[in-house]
């Protein structure tokens, strides 16, 4: 695993230090440890290194993400976990509802020496507070529906720069700009809250 995360970070020009590049080494086991107790992802081998830990990665990089970040739908830790390394965020919020899920979260966090991970398991929608300021928001595996839109207005200043990772096109967030992967069908489309 260790060959195929260097060759991928190459490929899209990353270069990172050798203790990022062993915690995400580290991700990268769990993931497919957890993986076969517990549906994750579908993703394998390449795949899994490039999708998971390697574009979300360039991404956060090209965006120059600082600070702290929520991260809705966090499943299976992306890209929550690679931002959080590659990017050297203070402290990255992982909500996720589902209970296996958010214990492999928590194991993760636990696995990687990471203070600044917190684990909340519950939906967005039932957050009634948020008390730490956030920079951005990401999701990947969630729908920016209206509703979920409106919770987020309710938790984070209007300024916070929202992310979907995704493949679709998204036509109805006409102030977004959307940033391609080179290689790849994963677009990330950014906006600020307040302009959805």
């Amino acid at each position: 695993m260790a060959t195929i995360l260097q060759e991928e970070f190459l490929k899209l020009g990353l270069s990172i230090s050798p203790e990022i590049h062993e915690k995400l080494e580290t991700y990268v086991r769990e993931l497919e440890h957890w993986n076969r107790r517990i549906n994750l992802t579908s993703l394998r081998g390449v795949d899994l290194v490039r999708r998971l830990v390697v574009e979300p990665g360039w991404i956060g990089t090209k965006l120059q993400m600082s600070g702290n970040l929520l991260d809705v739908g966090s499943g299976n830790g992306c890209p929550a976990v690679p931002l959080y390394l590659l990017c050297g965020l203070n402290r990255v919020d992982l909500v996720e509802a589902r209970t296996r899920r958010a214990a492999f979260l928590r194991h993760i966090a636990k696995q990687l020496g990471a203070d600044g991970m917190a684990i909340h398991k519950l939906r967005l929608e039932d957050m009634k507070e948020f008390s730490v300021l956030v920079d951005w928001v990401t999701f990947q595996g969630v729908d920016p529906t209206p509703k979920f839109i409106e919770a987020l207005g309710g938790l984070v200043p209007p300024t916070t720069r929202i992310v979907w990772i995704t493949s679709k096109e998204l036509p109805a967030w006409r102030s977004a700009a959307r940033i391609s992967v080179p290689n790849s069908k994963t677009v990330a489309w950014v906006a600020q809250l307040d302009t959805l």
